[in-house]
């Protein structure tokens, strides 16, 4: 019932705000329509408010559980943290005592091993020497003492270039090749043709369809063998008569990516001839500085074997090889003492205590190329333009033993 005077009283005002007192008053109607009106709003009201105190209700119950359910997780994690702590230790433990068991198993055949891997690394050893042996097994035990003599066949207008008689074949032809970068070869009928320019027959030109790098060729067996100009590492086997490449290789372990003679600024891969066959002379990054020297299949092209030298490449002008061993030749440039202060024999049976003071005779420049040929045992060079024959004084090398 107060609420009903409440809302009537609320009703009056209302309709006093709005209505005209005398409308309102002498319309009945209206104010009891308004006031059932007010009467639905009233328990509408009612009905929210319920809904809102049981919407409290059901979120405290709620806030209650949630906690209880929160408690118990904690202590869940707590006893997972307590268990897996305790699975960690035991797993540690296991493990100790499992690498203990392994460190016993491999004491016990520790001694064992040692000796089987001495015994296998001696066998491949004695299997290795065997095969150097056999590799380079020629009828060849010269070792070089001295130089006896120069000789200056010719002399161009060139600094750099090679010039060379085929290692092999017994022939007169002498061949010219100028410069450090180029893809023509002059061949002459003879020495002779090659020192007079007015001798006849003319010298035969000989253009290649690859230009070479540096001045480090070699005529072997009537085909020419060169480091192709462009790339870090190919060795190119040229036919001279059918003027076509036979074939190629690549040569590894970083050839050609370091200079082989810093004296020699153009040469990355120096080609040689010798008794024993065909050799490549080459440095790289990962050598440290130091020479390699790969023995070459001069008809397949596979690497028969590679060493690496104590040679350094610092302050080296040009090498050769004479009966398998190699020789540097150093200098400090200029004027400087051209001398050979390091070699090199696979076999072990030279070495520089037995050499003298090996001196070539003093040219105002490095040479640009020193090559040997195993033919007429003599040495050919190239220095500031001038051809040159270098003859050799050898002796006889120790046996094998």
């Amino acid at each position: 019932m107060l609420a009903l005077r409440r809302a009537s009283a609320f009703s009056v005002l209302i309709l006093t705000a709005f209505l005209p007192l005398p409308q309102f008053a002498q319309d009945p109607a209206m104010v009891h329509y308004i006031y059932q009106r007010f009467q639905v709003l009233e328990q509408g009201l009612q009905k929210c408010t319920q809904a809102t105190r049981e919407y409290i209700q059901d979120f405290q119950e709620f806030s209650k559980n949630i906690s209880v359910m929160l408690g118990r997780c904690q202590t869940y994690t707590s006893e997972y943290k307590s268990a897996v702590h305790n699975l960690a230790l035991r797993v540690e433990r296991t493990q100790r005592e499992i690498d203990y068991l392994e460190y016993l198993r491999e004491a016990e055949v520790c001694t064992e091993s040692e000796d089987k891997m001495l015994a296998e690394k001696q066998v491949q050893g004695a299997e290795e020497e065997k095969r150097i042996r056999t590799l380079l097994n020629a009828s060849c035990d010269n070792m070089l003492m001295g130089i006896k003599s120069l000789k200056i066949v010719k002399k161009t207008m060139d600094t750099d270039g090679s010039w060379m008689k085929d290692a092999v074949r017994d022939s007169p032809k002498v061949y010219l090749l100028i410069g450090s970068r180029n893809n023509t070869v002059w061949e002459f009928a003879s020495i002779r043709a090659f020192m007079e320019d007015s001798t006849k027959p003319a010298p035969r030109k000989v253009i290649l369809t690859h230009s070479w790098q540096g001045t480090g060729q070699v005529i072997y067996k009537g085909f020419l063998f060169f480091h192709s100009q462009g790339t870090p590492n190919e060795i190119i086997k040229y036919n001279l008569q059918k003027r076509t490449v036979e074939d190629r290789m690549l040569l590894l372990g970083g050839a050609g990516r370091a200079l082989a003679y810093p004296r020699s600024p153009s040469t990355y891969v120096d080609l040689a001839a010798d008794e024993h066959g065909l050799w490549a002379i080459h440095s790289g990054p990962s050598t440290h500085g130091h020479l390699v020297l790969t023995k070459i299949e001069p008809d397949t092209l596979g690497v028969e074997h590679s060493w690496d030298t104590p040679c350094r490449s610092q302050d080296a002008e040009a090498s050769f090889l004479l009966c398998g061993v190699l020789y540097v030749v150093y200098s400090s440039g200029g004027l400087g003492p051209h001398r050979i202060t390091c070699v090199y024999d696979p076999l072990g049976t030279v070495i520089e205590e037995d050499l003298p003071n090996v001196f070539f005779p003093r040219r105002s420049r490095s040479h640009s190329m020193i090559h040997y040929n195993p033919r007429d045992k003599q040495l050919y060079a190239w220095n500031d333009g001038n051809q040159i024959i270098y003859k050799l004084q050898t002796k006889r090398k120790q046996p094998l033993q």
